[in-house]
């Protein structure tokens, strides 16, 4: 038979001590368990973050890079301007950690006023990034940006090359601060060791150059990962994990940043924590059911208080930041709650100054249609993000009654810098208009000044400007790199494109723009101005909806009104991209004359 405690000494510990002490230790297990591994996300989280902002400085670099080389292809059937190819290869060879541009150009290169014949029908193909290696001649480590011209048969007949540093393209990683406190690593695409802090660090890794993956677990299950997916964390073997990785792919090159960092270094709070704790238990067991009175109390209470500012967050009430009183797990996680809550009003805040922005620039552009005379206008500007660089203008001539001007532009780029820059066109343009002078004048004094503000950011914006004179029976425009408008007759069942030479807006300010004009006659006309992303929006499948759609769609509905007819044209490219998300702005003017 099992003896019964008889003394209260021996009930106060069977009933009493044990019990309490058991369930204290299960609890604070339960407890490390949860903490632990809120500890590792929150590290996993600020680990990617570190590794996506250092990734975006480099992948800009070299986004920058591609789209001025970009530059250089022709449009189609077209011919490029040898001058312009020579200024865009000047600009490259200036930009940091340019070193040597090459370019076989295809074809034999001749000139017949200013123009370069052998572009004629090329193409720059997608672009690859070399693998860096010593650069004998320029004695560095470099890497290549390279395309090569191809003609329509496919067939190569050319090649652009552009040298970067690869010191230069890499300082941003090398100089960013996680990459001295932890391994780090930048990784190829075959998984070879690129630069690494081992050899400055001392951190067990004197295997620049090496193949990753190759000296521990934890590499090897990481390198799996990089294959499966661009960015994630692998933890090692162990409770807690000996070592913890993070890893983030470069969108605009083959290589992948890797972190690793100790596991004991990740979770040292609450490891501090449970020696302390069950040190405290082991040496005071007398005076333990205080301890889990006051400590029990204080979790609950600050638990309490963080599911209030909790659900107070999810209905959009943000309240003064929680008091920190200890530097336990509690204190951490009202920490990185208040660092939360914080971080959550921001983005409200930006997204409410984003709306704003979006709101006064869907402002500044044209609100209705146009209609005098014989004369109708419609247009609509949808943007890829809140703010875009698309634009948009319908402009009155008040020395001619009448007499309209309409602008369909696209500014370099997405977002609040374009739009910026797409406001700055705006004002250039209708206070340059309020004075007298011709198409081209007007829109040669529109440049000059704006590149005045593009000369330090080397942003540009392409811009078609389209006058209807009803008094003079003439249209007359002026083409700044931007595509022509087309020009559709029902009588004839015909297209014509209003084209002309002249270069995009803020790339040189002494160019002069050429004026062109011809009679708009009596028979029915519609003109329809756009830009790029009309027909360069692509479905699931890859393909482009292209000009031919829209020119078919044009002639089909060319009995409709201007305002209609945006409706429709709208409704088949959304229909066209079946959901896919939207990566350029798209604009569409359509006038109508009879």
């Amino acid at each position: 038979m099992t003896p019964r405690p008889v003394s209260l000494q021996q009930r106060s510990f069977f009933f009493v001590l044990l019990p309490t002490f058991l369930l204290l230790l299960v609890l604070s297990l339960g407890g490390f368990l949860f903490v632990r591994n809120v500890l590792l996300e929150q590290w996993g989280q600020a680990a990617l973050s570190k590794l996506q902002h250092t990734a975006h400085l480099v992948d800009m670099r070299l986004i920058r890079l591609k789209e001025m080389l970009l530059l250089l292809q022709p449009e189609d059937g077209k011919e490029l301007s040898l001058d312009f190819a020579e200024q865009i290869l000047e600009r490259i060879e200036k930009l940091e950690g340019v070193v040597r541009v090459e370019v076989d150009w295809p074809g034999t290169a001749s000139r017949h006023d200013g123009w370069m014949t052998m572009m004629r029908g090329y193409r720059l193909e997608p672009f690859t990034i070399s693998p860096p290696s010593y650069n004998t001649t320029l004695q560095r480590r470099t890497v290549a940006i390279l395309s090569r011209f191809t003609s329509g048969q496919g067939e190569v007949s050319g090649r652009v090359a552009v040298f970067v540093s690869f010191d230069a393209l890499t300082e941003r990683i090398v100089n960013a601060q996680w990459w001295h406190t932890s391994k780090a690593y930048l990784v190829d695409d075959q998984g070879n060791v690129l630069v690494s802090t081992g050899v400055q660090s001392s951190l067990e890794d004197y295997y620049p150059m090496r193949a990753f993956g190759t000296l521990s677990t934890l590499e090897s299950d990481t390198l799996a990962a990089m294959a499966k997916t661009s960015s994630g964390t692998v933890f090692g073997p162990g409770q807690p994990p000996e070592e913890i990785s993070g890893f983030y792919r470069l969108a605009e090159a083959p290589w992948t940043m890797v972190i690793i960092a100790p596991g004991n270094e990740v979770l040292q709070p609450i490891i501090r924590f449970k020696y302390s704790y069950f040190s405290v238990i082991v040496l005071a067991i007398v005076t333990i059911l205080w301890f889990i009175r006051a400590t029990i109390g204080r979790v609950t209470q600050r638990i309490k208080e963080l599911s209030g500012m909790a659900d107070n967050l999810a209905g959009g009430i943000f309240g003064p930041p929680l008091a920190v009183t200890s530097s336990d797990e509690v204190g951490d996680l009202t920490r990185s709650f208040n660092k939360m809550s914080r971080q959550l009003r921001q983005r409200l805040a930006l997204k409410e100054a984003l709306d704003l922005a979006r709101e006064v620039q869907q402002n500044l552009l044209p609100t209705g249609c146009f209609a005098e005379g014989r004369v109708m206008v419609c247009g609509r500007s949808l943007y890829c993000e809140e703010t875009g660089g698309d634009y948009f203008d319908i402009l009155e001539y008040p020395e001619n009654q009448g007499k309209i001007g309409v602008a369909v532009g696209d500014v370099v780029g997405h977002g609040i810098g374009a739009a910026l820059l797409m406001t700055t066109l705006r004002a250039l343009l209708r206070s340059r208009i309020s004075t007298p002078g011709r198409a081209d004048e007007i829109i040669t004094s529109v440049n000059r000044l704006l590149c005045l503000d593009t000369r330090a950011s080397g942003s540009f914006a392409t811009l078609f400007y389209l006058e209807i004179d009803p008094q003079r029976q003439m249209l007359s425009w002026v083409r700044g790199g931007h595509d022509p408008a087309l020009v559709y007759s029902p009588p004839r069942n015909s297209f014509v494109e209003l084209k002309g030479r002249g270069l995009a807006l803020g790339v040189d300010d002494k160019y002069r723009f050429d004026y062109n004009e011809r009679p708009l006659g009596g028979e029915e006309q519609v003109i329809l101005l756009a830009s790029d992303g009309a027909w360069e929006v692509e479905n699931s499948a890859g393909e482009r909806f292209g000009k031919e759609r829209l020119k078919a769609l044009v002639a089909t509905h060319s009995s409709d009104q201007p305002e209609r007819l945006i409706e429709i044209l709208f409704a088949e490219i959304d229909a066209f991209r079946a959901g896919k998300k939207q990566h350029d702005d798209i604009t569409l003017a359509v006038i109508k004359t009879w």
